[in-house]
């Protein structure tokens, strides 16, 4: 069982390429579940739309000033370019 939740976890993980997305989906797919047995309120909403906004913010920090630079067009050359 831990190791199919596992495995699960992980497909997820690939797919929303990271862990933060990864939990902003499961607090909206927990608040449709929510919704359709009828638990659903406003400070649910409230706090899902905050999730929301700070995965969208960190995704533009992310974009704008991360690390990673520009996209590599082709491969360097091998020898260091000289």
């Amino acid at each position: 069982m831990m190791a199919w939740l596992r495995k699960l976890a992980d497909h997820v993980l690939e797919l929303t390429r990271g862990r933060t997305t990864a939990f902003f989906l499961m607090f909206f797919f927990a608040g449709h579940v929510m919704a359709f047995l009828g638990k659903m309120n406003t400070d649910y909403i409230a706090f899902v739309g905050v999730l929301g906004g700070l995965v969208l913010g960190h995704s533009v920090q992310e974009n704008k000033f991360g690390k990673a630079g520009p996209p590599l067009t082709s491969a360097p050359p091998p020898d260091g370019g000289t």
